[in-house]
């Protein structure tokens, strides 16, 4: 097992997002005094460690990640679950669920973990996903943050369907949000915060 200040690091590399708007999100959940999160769909584990150090030693960890669900699994489970040994050797109470977001079977377990103060959505993209993991975790968390709602790339973007940036605007004028869009391109990634009370 990789020393935590390894672990750290590897993350650190792995974090696709920007350093930024992470930070934003991190300081948020260490003002509201956060001792909970879940993040659904941690790839590498970059933003789950970044966010739960916010979090006192102590504070439930949560990701739920999808087996094969990059095209990079192996490095991605592997630094993944070095993420999450590096955070129980440091204190947290951190564990993974792998397994669908949508599946009913994975819902329920996350569930008899919750609620939780902070909820971090970052897994599929595409409109469909987005309100199933809105529907199924949102009323989970306190504080509820999306990934991606600046993503602005097309026509010329050819990967997978991104629909967080509609997505985010059509819900948060219901609630008391913040964003952060501190990409240097104007074209990606993306943060944006809601407060469900």
């Amino acid at each position: 097992m990789a020393k935590s200040s390894e672990v750290v690091r590897m993350t650190t590399q792995a974090l696709l997002q920007v350093e930024e708007e992470i930070d934003g999100l991190a300081d948020i959940i260490r003002s509201e005094g956060c001792r909970s999160l879940l993040e659904i769909g941690s790839k590498f584990g970059g933003s789950l460690d970044r966010l739960a150090r916010a979090m006192p030693v102590g504070s439930t960890v949560v990701s739920v990640d999808l087996p094969g669900g990059t095209r990079l699994w192996e490095q991605s489970r592997k630094s993944l679950m070095q993420t999450v040994d590096g955070l129980i050797k440091d204190g947290y109470n951190a564990r993974i669920i792998w397994g669908d977001s949508t599946d009913p079977n994975v819902i329920e377990r996350v569930k008899a973990l919750g609620p939780f103060d902070a909820v971090f959505i970052d897994a599929n993209h595409t409109m469909p996903f987005l309100e199933k993991d809105w529907a199924n975790y949102g009323p989970m968390g306190r504080i509820v943050a999306f990934h991606d709602i600046a993503w602005h790339r097309a026509p010329e973007w050819v990967g997978t369907r991104i629909d967080a940036p509609q997505f985010w605007d059509r819900i948060k004028q219901d609630y008391a949000h913040r964003e952060f869009k501190l990409c240097p391109t104007g074209k990606n990634n993306g943060i944006g915060v809601l407060w469900r009370s």
